[in-house]
C-alpha cells in the first residue's frame, strides 16, 4: 500500500518527503497514546494491591523497572504519579496530532495550489491541437471540483495509512495481552468490514458519475454564458433554463446516492463494532478466563479501536467515491504533459532580411483519413512587405499562418526564415518576434493601456501612444473621457467591434516584432471601419520595416499588398500584386467582382 501511496502522490505534485513526515508524526501521537494506556495496567494492578510495591515486585518484573524508572526522578510509583504519568503522555499524542494536522491542511492546499498552477502552465504549453480538442468546461471543472476532490482522496489514502499504522501497533499490543483474544477480535472486525464491502464497491460507481455530471454540468454553464447574447436573441431561455436544471438536478441525484452509500456505512458500522465488542467481553470472561486487569485493559484498547475501525470503513468508502475525481486529474495532467509542444532549436530570432518561405509543405488535421488540409504548399513572403493570403473559407488559410510560430508542425515539407529553418530557432525567440491579431479580438477586462501592454509588459505610456496611433486608434481612445485609462468591459464589450480590432492591432505592434500576422482582421467591420483599418496598416507599411502577413476575406483591405497569395483547397493557385490578378480572371478576379458588387448594392 505503501508505494501505491508513494506513486499517486507523485502524480498529484506531493513530495515523498511530506507523506513521509504526516505518517512519521500519526506513529508518534500513536505512541504517545498507547503509552498513556499501558500504564493504566499497573494503576489496575496498584489499586487491586492496595498500594503495596512490595507484593506488586515480586509478582510482576515489569514494576521492578517502574520503580526503578520513578526512582531515577526520586518519585514513588503510586496512584497520583501513575495517572499523572499516563496524562502526560496523552497531552504529547495531543501535540503530535496538532503538529500533525496543521502540516496536513498546509501539504493539502498547497498541493492543490501547485496542481492548478501547473495544469494552467501546462496547457499553455500544449500542442494547439490538442488545446483544439479539449472542452474548457471540462478542464475547469477539473482544476476546481474535481481537484478538490482529488485532493481529498489523496489525504484519505494517507489517513488511511495512518490509521492502518496505527491499528497495527495497538493489536501487536493486544497480541501482548492475549493472542486467542486478539485473533477472535481480528476475525470479527473483519467479517464486519467484509459484509460492508458490496457498499464500499458501490462508491466506485457512484463516484464516476459524479465526475461525468460535474463535468457536464460546467461545460454546459460555460458555454451557455459565452452565448448568452445568442440564446436571448433566439427566445431560447426557457430551454436553456430546462436543460441547466435537469443537468443540476443530475448533479444533485449523483451527489445524494453517493452521499446515500457513505450514511448507510456510517449507519450499518456502529452497531456491528459494538456488538463485536460484546462479544470478545462474553468470550474472554467465558472462555478464556484472563484476569480482570487484562479483560479492562483488553477493552480500553478495543474500545479505542471502534472508532478507528469505523473511520477506515468510512474513509475507504469515501476514497472509493472519489478516487474517479483523482483518476481523472491525473489523467489530464498526463495527458497535457504528453501534448506539450516540442522546444526545439537554439538559435536567436531577431529580424528577418530576405523572406519567409514555405516549400512542399503538407499538414492533415485528421492524419487517419489522410484529409489534408495544405498540399504541397510552396511560397515566399518577402521581409519588409505586406502580403496577403486569400481564397474561400475552409482553403487553408489559418492552418498555413498557425505554422508561421510554430503553433502546428508541418507533416512534410519546411518552412525557412531567411535560409533557416524555423525548427533551428528557439521557440520562445521566434514567438517573440512574431505578433499577431486574431480574426475576433480577444480582449481583458482591463484598461486600454494594459490590454496594448499585454503585448509588452514593460511598455512605457508613450509607447502605448505611439503604437495606438500606428493602429489607427489614438483618436478615439483620446476622445473617451477616461482615455487610455478606460475599462473596456469582458472581451471589450463596452466598445464598438471596429475599434476593439485596431486596440487589439496596438497590442500586436506595441513590441515593434518584425513580423506581424493579421487574421482576417475586417470580416465583422462595417466600410468606415474597414477603411480605418486599411488605412492603420498602409501606416504601418509606410513608417516601419515590419513584415506584415494578413488572411483577408475581404478583399478591399488588401487590394494594395504587395503580394497576395491565393490559396484554394489546400492548393497555392495564383500569387501576384491586385493588377496581375485582376487580369488571370481566376478566383480572385471573380472574388472581387462580387465583392464589389455586393458593396455597390449596400451603399
Amino acid at each position: 500500500m505503501y508505494l501505491r501511496l508513494i506513486k499517486e502522490a507523485g502524480e498529484m505534485h506531493l513530495p515523498r518527503k511530506t507523506v513521509a513526515l504526516l505518517l512519521s508524526l500519526q506513529l508518534l501521537g500513536t505512541i504517545m497514546e498507547l503509552s498513556s494506556l499501558i500504564i493504566l495496567m499497573p494503576v489496575f494492578q496498584f489499586i487491586q494491591s492496595g498500594g503495596d510495591l512490595t507484593i506488586l515486585a515480586t509478582e510482576n518484573k515489569y514494576w521492578n523497572w517502574l520503580i526503578e524508572f520513578y526512582s531515577f526522578f526520586s518519585l514513588i510509583p503510586d496512584l497520583a504519579t501513575l495517572l499523572i504519568t499516563s496524562l502526560i503522555f496523552l497531552l504529547l499524542r495531543q501535540v503530535f496530532t496538532y503538529i500533525r494536522l496543521l502540516a496536513q491542511a498546509f501539504a493539502k492546499e498547497s498541493m492543490i495550489t501547485r496542481m492548478r498552477a501547473d495544469a494552467f502552465e501546462n496547457y499553455l504549453h500544449t500542442e494547439i491541437s490538442y488545446q483544439d480538442k479539449a472542452e474548457s468546461g471540462g478542464l475547469i471543472n477539473d482544476l476546481t471540483t474535481d481537484l478538490q476532490r482529488a485532493a481529498d482522496y489523496m489525504f484519505g489514502e494517507i489517513m488511511l495509512a495512518g490509521l492502518l499504522i496505527v491499528i497495527s501497533i495497538y493489536v501487536a499490543g493486544l497480541f501482548a495481552l492475549s493472542v486467542p483474544m486478539t485473533l477472535t477480535a481480528i476475525a470479527i472486525f473483519g467479517l464486519a468490514l467484509l459484509i460492508l464491502r458490496t457498499q464500499m464497491k458501490k462508491s466506485d460507481v457512484a463516484g464516476a458519475e459524479v465526475v461525468k455530471a460535474n463535468q457536464k454540468m460546467s461545460s454546459f454553464l460555460i458555454e451557455r454564458l459565452h452565448l448568452s447574447r445568442l440564446v436571448r436573441l433566439a427566445g431560447m431561455e426557457r430551454a436553456e433554463s430546462d436543460q441547466m436544471r435537469t443537468l443540476t438536478t443530475r448533479q444533485r441525484d449523483t451527489l445524494y446516492r453517493l452521499f446515500t452509500l457513505v450514511a448507510r456505512v456510517d449507519v450499518v458500522m456502529e452497531p456491528m463494532v459494538i456488538a463485536a465488542a460484546y462479544v470478545l467481553i462474553f468470550v474472554s470472561i467465558e472462555h478464556f478466563g484472563l484476569k480482570i486487569e487484562h479483560i479492562g485493559m483488553f477493552l480500553v484498547i478495543v474500545i479505542r479501536l471502534l472508532p478507528m475501525v469505523k473511520e477506515i470503513a468510512r474513509t475507504r468508502q469515501s476514497n472509493r467515491a472519489t478516487r474517479a475525481a483523482h483518476h481523472s486529474i491525473t489523467e489530464r495532467m498526463h495527458e497535457m504533459i504528453s501534448a506539450k509542444e516540442l522546444f526545439s532549436g537554439e538559435k536567436p530570432f531577431t529580424k528577418m532580411l530576405k523572406h519567409f518561405r514555405f516549400e512542399n509543405v503538407y499538414f492533415s488535421y485528421d492524419k487517419t483519413n489522410n484529409v489534408t488540409a495544405l498540399q504541397g504548399v510552396t511560397v515566399s513572403f518577402p521581409a519588409g512587405k505586406l502580403s496577403a493570403i486569400v481564397g474561400p473559407s475552409g482553403a487553408g488559410k489559418s492552418t498555413l499562418i498557425d505554422m508561421i510560430p510554430r503553433l502546428r508542425r508541418t507533416d512534410q515539407g519546411s518552412i525557412f526564415v531567411d535560409d533557416i529553418n524555423i525548427n533551428e530557432f528557439a521557440l520562445d525567440k521566434l514567438r517573440a518576434g512574431i505578433s499577431s491579431a486574431p480574426q475576433v479580438p480577444q480582449i481583458f477586462n482591463v484598461s486600454i493601456a494594459e490590454h496594448i501592454r499585454y503585448g509588452k509588459s514593460n511598455a512605457t505610456l508613450n509607447e502605448v501612444r505611439d503604437a495606438a496611433k500606428l493602429a489607427n486608434a489614438a483618436n478615439f481612445i483620446e476622445s473617451l473621457p477616461d482615455g487610455y485609462n478606460t475599462i473596456v468591459g469582458e472581451s471589450g464589450v463596452r466598445l464598438s467591434g471596429g475599434q476593439r480590432q485596431r486596440i487589439d492591432l496596438a497590442r500586436a505592434l506595441v513590441r515593434r516584432a518584425p513580423i506581424l500576422l493579421l487574421d482576417e482582421p475586417t470580416s465583422n467591420q462595417d466600410a468606415d471601419s474597414e477603411a480605418l483599418f486599411r488605412e492603420a496598416l498602409l501606416r504601418i507599411r509606410r513608417e516601419t520595416d515590419i513584415t506584415i502577413i494578413v488572411i483577408a476575406h475581404r478583399l478591399s483591405t488588401v487590394a494594395m499588398a504587395d503580394k497576395i497569395v491565393v490559396l484554394q483547397s489546400g492548393v497555392i493557385t495564383a500569387e501576384g500584386d491586385h493588377q496581375k490578378l485582376l487580369l488571370e480572371d481566376g478566383w480572385y478576379a471573380k472574388a472581387f467582382q462580387k465583392q464589389r458588387g455586393t458593396d455597390i448594392i449596400n451603399n
